[in-house]
């Protein structure tokens, strides 16, 4: 009898703890997106952004002719979003590329042909880049992301 009692009590409580857990694994995510200007308000095409949060996957997307983006997670499933907190956003511009160019060991490629980007360096390492943001849930995560031009 004591052996029939206890294992309902068993499966009941084994049943509240896996429901108060949840069933959702991985990070927060929100969606987001915004736009890239110069300081002048002129928007960039072919940027590539990058937005690297503190606990998670980094998300990135780049730029249309409108200097408008919109973030995937950088995982299997390229989830819309970004990591809920705060990010540091990282810049390149691929323009002089045309494309998004990578070597083996991972490392950008020059196929610029004499062309020079249109922002500064500074943007494009996250131990440099000035810029950061807070993704928030339940919140338009819109950016409005102004940078300078490349030092002539």
């Amino acid at each position: 009898m004591r052996e029939s009692l206890s294992t309902p009590f068993l499966w009941c409580t084994v049943v509240l703890l896996l429901s108060a857990t949840g069933c959702d694994s991985g990070p927060k995510v929100a969606e987001v997106s915004g736009t890239i200007t110069l300081n002048d308000g002129k928007p960039l095409e072919l940027i590539h952004v990058e937005f690297w949060s503190e606990g998670g996957p980094r998300s990135w997307g780049k730029t249309d002719d409108l200097g408008k983006f919109r973030l995937k997670l950088d995982t299997e499933d390229s989830k819309d979003g970004a990591i809920i907190g705060k990010q540091k956003v990282l810049l390149r511009d691929t323009w002089p590329l045309k494309d998004n160019k990578l070597g083996e060991g991972g490392e950008w490629i020059d196929n610029s042909k004499g062309k020079k980007p249109r922002i500064h360096s500074k943007y494009y390492d996250e131990g440099t880049t000035p810029l950061s943001v807070e993704v928030k849930v339940g919140e338009k995560n819109n950016f409005e992301i102004k940078c300078e031009p490349a030092p002539k």
